[in-house]
């Protein structure tokens, strides 16, 4: 006997093929019969003709803070979602170094947010154990986060990083990556991520084909400078032999409209070559960032944000 059967359901299993009448089964939490559904169950739902599909995946997130201030996240489970991607546009709470710890916090903060207790972690690897145990409702992955890796090694400098440096970033990668990341997030519109060169960029990638990382770029400019900047983009993953993704592929402002197209061509050029290269969009036609990505100088050295008169 079934523990659930999910009856009149229109289902959208996710592969792709048209959505189809049908029941859904469930034993022992997990599904074990989807179409023609017979015998008894335990409980049955009837789905009233509304679609029955797998759990949603948010690929594109900045929960990383909101799942362990709210691990039920109730908001996302009324949605569909059942898994979320954080640590995306080079934004993430770790690695957290006490030294840089409160640059860290100012910095993600406009788009994360904070919290009101101490955070306990230092290491990608901390900060996956502490979702671990939070005991979160949904599934979550991360990526390692250029600009957190960045601060940790060289707080706010305004400079390509030495070779020291580095390294330093290249073994918290890889840290990262061995604790279950799944690749590495730059935000080159933001800074610190804005001081680093294509080149550096591409010394750091060298870390993740070991784990079969991908590259996800929040790219250094989405208006009149959209093109070199998916130009660069590119460079990098196919320097590094890494595949990637272009976060929120858009041409911003009233002049670059159209531009995305153009965009769109050099994207299905790089594929063309053999590159594995993907790209998302909003759903909506506006956008959302923090002011300091137009206000240059606004981060000084390593002190709190100053505005240049």
């Amino acid at each position: 006997m079934l523990d659930l059967v999910i009856r009149n359901g229109r289902i959208a299993d996710g592969s792709g093929n048209p959505w189809f009448f049908g029941s859904v089964g469930i034993k022992d939490g997990m599904i074990v019969e989807v179409g023609r559904v017979e015998g008894e169950s335990r409980e049955t739902i009837d789905a009233g003709r509304n679609i029955v599909s797998p759990g949603f995946i948010d690929g594109h997130s900045h929960s990383d803070l909101l799942v362990l201030n709210n691990p039920k996240m109730d908001m996302k489970l009324q949605q569909g979602v059942t898994t979320e991607v954080v640590g995306n546009c080079g934004l993430a709470p770790a690695p957290f170094v006490p030294h840089y710890g409160s640059l860290l916090k100012e910095y993600i903060q406009p788009v994360i947010g904070g919290t009101e207790w101490e955070w306990t972690w230092n290491s990608v690897e901390d900060y996956i154990g502490k979702l671990d145990k939070a005991g979160i409702s949904e599934n979550v992955s991360t990526y390692v986060a250029h600009g957190a890796l960045r601060i940790a090694a060289m707080g706010f400098s305004g400079r390509s990083a030495d070779k020291l440096e580095l390294m330093a970033m290249k073994e918290m990668l890889e840290e990262g990556m061995k604790a279950g990341a799944i690749g590495l997030s730059i935000g080159l519109l933001y800074s610190p991520g804005r001081y680093a060169s294509k080149e550096e960029l591409a010394e750091l990638c060298q870390v993740l084909p070991k784990y079969n990382g991908i590259l996800s770029t929040h790219i250094r400019g989405e208006g009149n400078n959209l093109i070199p900047s998916i130009k660069e983009v590119i460079w990098i993953a196919e320097k590094a032999g890494v595949p990637l993704q272009v976060s929120h592929l858009k041409a911003a402002g009233r002049r670059n409209w159209g531009k995305v197209l153009e965009a769109m061509e050099l994207l299905e050029e790089a594929s063309a070559r053999g590159m594995d290269v993907t790209c998302d969009v909003y759903p909506y036609d506006a956008g959302s960032t923090s002011l300091t990505t137009l206000l240059h100088g606004v981060w000084r050295g390593e002190s709190r944000p100053v505005l240049k008169g």
